[in-house]
């Protein structure tokens, strides 16, 4: 039943969130399978029939080992349909199904079934308390509370999901029986024919309508997304902003006041946070089904928004405020919606837009879809706060988009805009300017950048908090100094000679958390000493060649440092101790960036790094760790090392590393690793070791663990 473990047992191992819709699931696997192998997806996927989509599956799975997630079925026969294509070919392949209906798990006759049951009373109570007295430091209940948290405790019957909703709820309570006795008495269990589901719905109506206003605004925005959809982090806050839920509080501006909304509502388990391998933080979040279906009957019934999928029936209503458009093979907006405020868009095909009704519209989303121009009639939405073209076709933006003086966030990343209009400098309300454009490098690890043309006058754009990746130019290099509210900067194209003016406008931007730097050429010296780094600054990427390969003097002291990116900086062998010391550095790549022929991680070396990358080291043939060196490393991975033919000396040290990675490195420290080889056992106790291969135009994969 929902609420049980099942969905966190089996992403503990692995996760790939599916469509029921049986044709639908089987183009998302095989899309899935030829995307994990770097193979070109069939052309034609999109028009192939239930037959041909089991022809094309069982063909590409002839002979190769394969494990898949089906999570949440609830209908016999998709399993039926599936299964014909997810064949046995004695390859010890597995498929794993979590299903709630017990007629699901009966039909796969010869599977093993793993019954999740509710916990055992004691495995409850602990659950319990260690949520609910979170903050205490024994995490254990206190006696003039035990009755009624007892009480409570018992009415979850074990169920995980209903334990960890009250449980975080009750650590923001009041420390007095009034308040455990009211929580209590409120939750009263309605008539059902499944009554496990209706007590975790109840517990779970509770959490939700206990929230304040202002969280209780932004989970409800939360179902106007896929399920399983992860919902990046930055954009979320940015959307909250855009919708008008979020106020400035003191000194903390509005996209930091929503970050504390987030983080309150993750505390709450209202939100359920993914952690990439990134810099290990928090980037992406999901709603738990039950949470979903509940926020998405709230916002219905409370005309907060409404999700138009394929599933359902019947237009949206014209009364809508927000609306969500998911699945559809094609959608026209032909009836006048007057009081739409929000329109997301999660379908891929071709989509029409028709904005002559859409006067109120604020948030406008339209990543991933096949849209190539916006209509002109886009001058009209006055009230625009978010603009989103991310993944689309759009090549270009009007010059009339200036006409949208209140838009607060605009986003082209990953579509084909190239340059922007300069009516864009009139826009005195942007906050955040994404335009990073994208190409594909020769590694499947890395995407390169190449800024932006933008047009003289974008330095007068005095509350942009975000402006990444444009390329610069004389005039704006001498007045970014403006800009005293910048967040992020990410600029490329930048000569030598006007490294000097940069590095003082960049020392002026005292709230700089994120600075990317690349220069014109890759031969271009990057003369940045006499920058003064902002003393908040968290992530900073370079890229171009440092004088005389030594890092910049200032480097060594941002201690706030947490992600460091070097590009072609031609550093020397004792480069690397400035850095060695920084106290909260996590991750780490170095991309053509040491000219040396040995690295040497000396002990007590980068105490908290965690992600650590080598790329395209034309000289390096060997790196050497010592024992107490990088002790809370987990990710380790070598690109293009063409010289280095042997595994790191004292890689079994790194006893927290958890993958290592190779991607077109040299034969000769390959073979070592396979079965039998004489490196095999020294790095049998790290779980993923992967070498990754281009032949033939395709990425192949091998596992060495």
């Amino acid at each position: 039943m929902g609420g049980v473990g099942k969905t966190t047992l089996v992403t503990s191992v692995y996760y790939n969130p599916t469509n029921s819709d049986t044709v639908d699931l089987l183009r998302r696997i095989i899309k899935e399978l030829y995307r994990e192998k770097r193979d070109v997806t069939p052309a034609d996927i999109n028009l192939m029939d239930y037959r041909r989509l089991v022809e094309t599956l069982r063909t590409h799975l002839q002979q190769k080992r394969y494990l898949i997630i089906l999570d949440d079925v609830w209908r016999t026969d998709v399993w039926n349909y599936v299964s014909t294509a997810l064949f046995d070919n004695n390859s010890g392949s597995r498929v794993v199904i979590t299903t709630r209906n017990q007629d699901v798990a009966s039909i796969a006759v010869e599977s093993r079934v793993l019954r999740l049951e509710p916990l055992e009373e004691h495995e409850a109570w602990t659950l319990f308390c260690r949520n609910a007295f979170r903050r205490e430091k024994e995490k254990q209940c206190t006696p003039e509370l035990e009755y009624w948290a007892r009480k409570i405790a018992s009415k979850c019957q074990g169920l995980p999901l209903a334990i960890v909703s009250i449980g975080n709820l009750l650590s923001l309570k009041e420390r007095k029986e009034l308040a455990w006795r009211y929580v209590h008495d409120a939750l009263v269990w309605e008539q059902s024919d499944i009554p496990e589901v209706q007590k975790v719905s109840t517990i779970l109506n509770f959490s939700i309508n206990d929230l304040p206003y202002y969280l209780r605004s932004c989970l409800l925005h939360c179902s106007l997304y896929p399920d399983d959809y992860e919902m990046e982090k930055n954009t979320l806050i940015r959307l909250w902003v855009a919708e008008g839920f979020v106020e400035e509080l003191g000194e903390s501006t509005m996209e930091e006041v929503a970050l504390d909304y987030l983080n309150q509502l993750v505390g709450r388990c209202m939100l359920q946070a993914k952690h990439t391998d990134y810099i290990a933080k928090t980037d992406c979040f999901k709603v738990h089904h039950l949470v979903r279906d509940l926020i998405m009957a709230k916002s219905r019934n409370e005309s907060f928004c409404e999700v138009y999928d394929k599933e359902i029936e019947g237009r949206s209503s014209d009364k809508v405020r927000r609306l969500s458009v998911t699945n559809m093979k094609d959608y026209w907006f032909s009836t006048e919606k007057p009081q739409l405020r929000s329109l997301h868009v999660f379908s891929p095909v071709p989509f029409h837009l028709s904005f002559s009704s859409l006067r109120l519209l604020r948030v406008l989303n339209l990543n991933h879809t096949c849209i190539e121009r916006l209509p002109d009639a886009l001058i009209y939405l006055f009230n625009l706060r978010f603009l989103s073209l991310r993944y689309t076709m759009v090549r270009e933006l009007p010059e009339a988009l200036g006409k949208l003086w209140k838009l607060e966030i605009l986003d082209t990343r990953y579509s084909r805009v190239d340059k922007l209009p300069s009516g864009i400098t009139k826009l005195e309300n942007l906050r955040h300017l994404m335009v990073d454009n994208f190409f594909e490098s020769n590694s499947r690890y890395y995407e390169d950048v190449l800024g932006l043309q933008v047009p003289k006058g974008i330095w007068n754009l005095k509350r942009l908090q975000t402006l990444k990746t444009v390329a610069a130019h004389e005039g704006m290099i001498q007045r970014l100094d403006n800009l005293t509210q910048m967040r992020v900067l990410g600029i490329s194209d930048v000569t030598s000679i006007q490294c000097m003016g940069l590095s003082t406008s960049i020392s002026k931007m005292k709230v700089l958390r994120g600075l990317v730097v690349y220069t014109k050429y890759k031969t271009e010296m990057l003369r940045l000493e006499a920058l003064s780094p902002p003393p908040l600054l968290r992530k900073l990427s370079l890229g171009g060649k440092l004088e005389k390969g030594v890092l910049p003097c200032w480097l060594g002291s941002v201690t706030n440092l947490s992600k460091l990116r070097l590009r072609q900086s031609g550093l020397k062998e004792d480069s690397l101790f400035s850095l060695s010391i920084l106290p909260n550095l996590e991750y780490l790549s170095l991309e053509e960036a040491y000219e040396g022929e040995k690295l040497h991680f000396h002990g007590r070396w980068f105490p908290k790094l965690k992600i650590l990358w080598f790329r395209d080291m034309a000289h390096l043939s060997c790196i050497e760790i010592e024992k107490e060196a990088l002790t809370n490393l987990r990710s380790l991975i070598l690109v293009g090392c063409r010289e280095l033919k042997m595994l790191p000396l004292g890689i079994e040290n790194l006893s927290h590393l958890q993958k290592l990675g190779f991607d077109s490195m040299p034969n000769e420290l390959l073979q070592k690793l396979r079965p039998g080889g004489e490196d095999r056992q020294k790095v049998s106790h790290i779980p993923i070791v992967r070498s990754w291969v281009m032949r033939e135009d395709k990425w192949i994969e091998e596992s060495l663990s």
